[in-house]
């Protein structure tokens, strides 16, 4: 008797069928990614840096991958590479500042791949910006 099927002494546990779409579940949108937490540790609300919007749901990284498509969107037709990775990165440092103003710039360079200077001249051009926003309201 060469497996244990032969011998009758296994039993075939059933398990429980998934289900999908639960509370307990998050798919991304866009790259379809799933998080689920483990059972009787729901949490309500997606994880740690999703967003939902209506029955739409983005991962942290489809995120930041929006953003930096968002800005080669807007760019000129007549930018450049380089001008087009410059706009991509300023704005991916913008959406890390928005995500979490509190963050220190280090954290943040190292996120985005960029110097400490480049995200401190962002933070400076975001603040100016709402500034002149509280001005002109």
């Amino acid at each position: 008797m060469s497996s244990m099927a032969d011998t009758g002494s296994h039993r075939l546990v059933s398990k429980p069928a998934r289900r999908r779409g639960s509370a307990s579940e998050s798919r991304c949108a866009r790259c379809g990614v799933v998080s689920r937490w483990m059972p009787g540790h729901e949490r309500r609300g997606p994880p740690a840096g999703w967003v939902k919007k209506g029955n739409v749901a983005h991962c942290l990284s489809c995120r930041r991958a929006l953003a930096t498509e968002d800005a080669d969107a807007a760019a000129p037709a007549s930018a450049t590479r380089e001008e087009r990775a410059k706009l991509r990165t300023q704005a991916l440092i913008e959406f890390e500042i928005d995500r979490d103003p509190d963050r220190p710039n280090g954290e943040i360079a190292k996120v985005v791949r960029c110097s400490v200077p480049a995200v401190l001249k962002a933070r400076k051009r975001l603040e100016a910006e709402a500034k002149d926003a509280k001005k002109a309201a």
